[in-house]
């Protein structure tokens, strides 16, 4: 059965996500071995604003049957875990140590407490990644996730065709829509060198950079697609 990939914003949503990912870490500290689960597979989309990123995800997601966590519900995921204490301190057992060994181990490499906002953050990445199937969108997560287990996609598109793109989804004339493209660059930016003291630029942190603009939203699925075989993410999916 295919998977559910549209995205909401409503606190349910995010509530019965949550409590899905956690019947699945309950279930698997019934059955644990002293062998560490594995995470993935999952895509992490980072993308310049106006890219296309959050498009490209759906349609990816569409195509693959996948599930996509973008800010607004891994944002909305955090905050029932800091409601609900008891979670946290599944997650936090003995049988789950692998979950937030992966966690800190992680961050603490970037100097990021453990007790942070960004930690809330990555415990949900973790978990959701655990089951695998499913496409982040924004808030680090090529920083968080191990690349292993998962492909890392930057999202770019040169300035003007950014620009022109978000005034004609928004209805926002050139200025607007250019005031509304560095504002929302300047905050995605400033997330990641706040929390994790890299440049967001660095080609390093991701396994492609593709251009929007050059190659299309179905051009872009289509090499991200190829990537995820080479990286025998998807091997089992391959349709005949």
């Amino acid at each position: 059965m295919a998977m559910k990939h549209t995205v909401s914003t409503h606190p349910a949503e995010a509530r019965m996500l949550l409590d899905d990912l956690t019947r699945r870490l309950e279930a698997e500290g019934d059955t644990a071995t002293l062998g560490r689960p594995a995470l993935g597979p999952y895509v992490t989309i980072s993308r310049l604003s106006g890219s296309g990123g959050s498009s490209i995800a759906q349609i990816l997601a569409k195509e693959l049957a996948w599930k996509v966590l973008d800010r607004e519900l891994v944002e909305g995921l955090a905050r029932e875990l800091e409601l609900d204490p008891r979670r946290l301190e599944l997650m936090d057992e003995t049988r789950t140590n692998w979950l937030r060994d992966t966690i800190f181990n992680l961050l603490d490499s970037r100097l990021v407490l453990q007790d942070s906002y960004v930690t809330l953050l990555g415990r949900v990445m973790a978990l959701a990644a655990h089951k695998g199937q499913v496409i982040f969108v924004g808030r680090a997560g090529n920083l968080v996730l191990p690349r292993e287990a998962g492909l890392r996609v930057r999202i770019v598109a040169p300035r003007p065709w950014r620009i022109q793109r978000v005034a004609d989804r928004e209805r926002l004339g050139e200025a607007a829509a250019s005031e509304r493209v560095a504002a929302l660059d300047a905050a995605r930016y400033d997330f990641v060198r706040r929390h994790f003291k890299v440049d967001p630029d660095d080609p390093g942190a991701f396994d492609m950079v593709l251009d929007a603009a050059a190659l299309g939203e179905d051009g872009v699925v289509t090499l991200v697609k190829k990537a995820m075989e080479i990286k025998e993410l998807i091997s089992y999916h391959r349709q005949p």
